[in-house]
């Protein structure tokens, strides 16, 4: 049985306010990390072509390794989405409604949940 693991957030851009006198001429990019043992789940959300979509970009890492064939859920506001990692361990979900997500991430080794996922 694979072990369900609920990964703890470690650090996430939003709550990063810019250096005071830096400004940004376009909307960052919002970039999130999460963990759990050894495993590490780095999401990067960008705004998509549509004004009210965006992007969601991932990579999985086990102890700082990519993992191939991870299988990735997302369920929220829109359909289910669910893919695999590519030999890098990155994913893409593009065309997402802004809202409250829960992402799940299925290694070998164990399952990583991400609730609530705020995409916005």
């Amino acid at each position: 049985m694979t072990e369900r693991i609920k990964a703890r957030l470690v650090y996430d851009t939003k709550a990063q306010p810019l250096s005071p006198g830096v400004r940004a001429v376009v909307q960052r990019a919002r970039r999130v990390l999460y963990a759990a043992d050894e495993t590490e789940l780095v999401l990067q959300i960008t705004p998509d072509r549509q004004a009210d979509r965006l992007k969601l970009a991932g990579q999985v890492l086990d102890e700082g390794m990519p993992i191939e064939g991870a299988a990735v859920a997302l369920h929220g506001p829109a359909e289910p989405v669910q893919q695999e990692t590519d030999e890098d361990g990155e994913f893409l979900i593009s065309s997402l409604l802004k809202g409250e997500y829960c992402l799940e991430v299925g290694t070998q080794a164990r399952v990583l949940s991400v609730a609530p996922l705020d995409i916005e």
